[in-house]
C-alpha cells in the first residue's frame, strides 16, 4: 500500500507541476509548489504554484490533481497525509513556519524531490517513505 501511495503521490505532482508550467508558459524545472498549513484553526493543507521559487498563487487540491471531478477520491486521501506529514515536521522543528517544496528531479523530471523549510530557511531534502506514516482504518 504504501509504494502505491508514494507513486501515485508522485504521478500526481509531476503532472501538476508539469500542468502548471505549461499554462503559464514557465520552464517545468523553474516550477515548484509549497505545501503549508493554513493559520485559521482549521489548519488546512494550502498548496502554492511558484516559478523561479517564488509564490505566484494559491491554487486547490483539484487544480493540483488536475481534474473537476474527482472520481479516484485522491482529494479526500492526500491532504490528511500531507497534513499529518507537516504536524510532524511542525512538532519535530518546535514552529509553525514549515513549508513542504515539491520539486521536479532534475535527473528523472518523472520523479519529485521534496524539500523542509522552516522560516524560509531549507532544512533538509527528504523521501517521503522516511515521513509516510500510514494509519489506515
Amino acid at each position: 500500500m504504501e509504494e502505491f501511495i508514494i507513486s501515485e503521490t508522485t504521478k500526481i505532482f509531476s503532472k501538476a507541476i508539469n500542468r502548471f508550467s505549461k499554462n503559464d508558459k514557465q520552464e517545468p524545472l523553474n516550477t515548484s509548489l509549497i505545501l503549508s498549513l493554513s493559520e485559521d484553526e482549521e489548519k488546512k493543507v494550502e498548496y502554492q504554484i511558484c516559478f523561479e521559487h517564488q509564490p505566484v498563487r494559491k491554487c486547490s487540491i483539484m487544480e493540483v490533481l488536475g481534474v473537476k471531478i474527482d472520481l479516484k477520491g485522491y482529494s479526500l486521501l492526500v491532504p490528511p497525509q500531507i497534513k499529518k506529514i507537516i504536524e510532524n515536521f511542525i512538532t519535530e522543528l518546535g514552529s509553525e513556519s514549515v513549508e513542504v517544496s515539491v520539486y521536479l528531479d532534475r535527473e528523472d523530471e518523472n520523479q519529485v524531490m521534496y524539500f523542509l523549510y522552516k522560516d524560509g530557511q531549507l532544512v533538509k531534502r527528504f523521501e517521503l517513505q522516511d515521513v509516510l506514516k500510514l494509519e489506515l482504518a
